[in-house]
């Protein structure tokens, strides 16, 4: 078995597949970053590699073990390799290299002059590293940049965000950037004498745009793009405009659902690919914390032919810069998921995950209870997780459901302090 000898080869393989998708640092990806490359292995190579596993590479979860020779593998051939084999050794220091020849005996007279040029040179490299340094040093003040936006729209997507911005007392050597979220897809490089750039949310959330010199962030702040009530729509690939339903379409006397009739209506179909439906209800929501709060829903799975036979689920509740992650799946399929919890993460490959579990092609109910961090999961009535939370509280601010095939809703509502709300 081929092991992994050093954390270099690794890093290569982390540096190589950064290059080859142009998504910036890995370090910045989050949930759907990681999810678009688990889709972008398995088309490529015909490997799924759970995100899970994906995250571990990255070192975004810390995990103690090695990759499997089959994760190296998938991931090698991702990059154009034949297997883990073949890419550690292009990758490989050369050690095989032929040994230099002798110096030969230099006259002292000589010695001299060659020892003189040795010296120069080695100052001059000296410098140009030096400057090549500092020139990647944190040498910039907030205040010597401006970076603002302005949402076209007040709620609904898709919507344009107009960034204005002063990047001119930016180094020739860096480069200027505007990433518009954690979605680092969307880091676009911008002229620093520029002074606006556009773009097109496509889907609702939070997001926290950052304007980018070099490696430096410079400036930040938050964008909300809300939607006007429910909101359903089928996810499309990167840069494709999703497929949004109408709000009459979805939203019914006691539920909100994405169903078979309505699909058909728009001649969608399951195979050979499921369908992701996504259910969003995204807006102001104050003073409601994501240390302190009770949620609940009731969920249900409206299709559960052909390969969806795990009739998966996942409710999201958004807050500022910061999410929760629940998954609902049948019971024959607990040992794929992972639960996200405003910074606690954890797989079913190493916690008892089992009681997310059930039949989701009924309806089931999901109950959540935070207080002072601690949070506790129920479904169906029965208390099957509970963790405290690490990341430092802030606000709720959306709901999101994801449904691999079509998906209903209902009896949903969020309290905190500051009250409860309906959905």
């Amino acid at each position: 078995m081929i092991e992994i000898t050093t954390p270099e080869q690794l890093e290569q393989l982390k540096i190589q597949i950064e290059t080859q998708l142009k998504w910036g640092t890995s370090e910045q990806w989050g949930n759907y970053d990681f999810e678009k490359l688990n889709e972008a292995i398995a088309e490529k190579t015909g490997v799924s590699l759970s995100v899970s596993t994906l995250k571990r590479i990255f070192g975004k979860v810390q995990y103690a073990s090695k990759p499997s020779l089959s994760t190296l593998n998938a991931l090698a051939q991702f990059l154009g390799c034949s297997d883990w084999r073949d890419f550690t050794a292009k990758n490989a220091q050369d050690a095989n290299a032929p040994e230099l020849e002798a110096v030969p005996i230099v006259e002292p007279k000589k010695r001299n002059y060659y020892i003189l040029v040795f010296i120069i040179l080695g100052l001059i490299s000296l410098s140009i590293l030096g400057f090549l340094g500092l020139s990647r040093k944190s040498q910039y003040a907030a205040d010597d940049f401006v970076f603002h936006s302005q949402t076209m729209l007040t709620e609904a997507v898709p919507n344009s965000v107009v960034f204005d911005f002063d990047a001119s007392n930016a180094a020739d050597q860096d480069s200027v950037f505007i990433c518009q979220t954690w979605d680092v897809r969307r880091k676009i490089q911008v002229n620093k004498n520029d002074k606006y750039h556009s773009a097109i949310y496509y889907y609702p959330g939070f997001f926290r745009a950052k304007l980018m010199v070099g490696g430096q962030i410079i400036k930040e702040h938050d964008i909300q793009i809300n939607t006007n009530g429910w909101l359903g729509l089928i996810e499309a690939d990167w840069g494709v405009p999703p497929l949004y339903f109408k709000p009459t379409e979805i939203v019914k006397a006691d539920r909100v659902e994405v169903d078979q009739h309505l699909l058909d209506q728009y001649q969608l179909k399951m195979s050979p690919e499921l369908l992701k439906v996504r259910l969003y209800n995204q807006k102001d929501i104050k003073g409601i914390m994501s240390n302190n709060f009770t949620f609940e829903t009731e969920v249900k799975n409206m299709y559960a032919q052909g390969n969806n036979i795990c009739q998966k689920v996942e409710v999201l509740l958004q807050a500022k810069d910061d999410v929760l992650i629940v998954p609902i799946v049948h019971k024959a399929c607990i040992g794929d998921i992972f639960l996200a919890a405003f910074g606690y993460f954890v797989e079913s490959k190493k916690a008892d995950l089992s009681g997310f579990g059930t039949d989701p092609k009924t309806w089931t109910n999901l109950k959540i209870v935070c207080k002072n961090g601690l949070m506790k999961f129920h479904l169906n009535h029965r208390q099957v997780y509970a963790v405290q939370i690490p990341h430092k509280a802030t606000e709720i601010v959306g709901l999101q459901y994801r449904f691999s095939g079509g998906g209903a809703v209902r009896n949903t509502w969020l309290e905190g302090k500051s009250g409860r709300i309906r959905f």
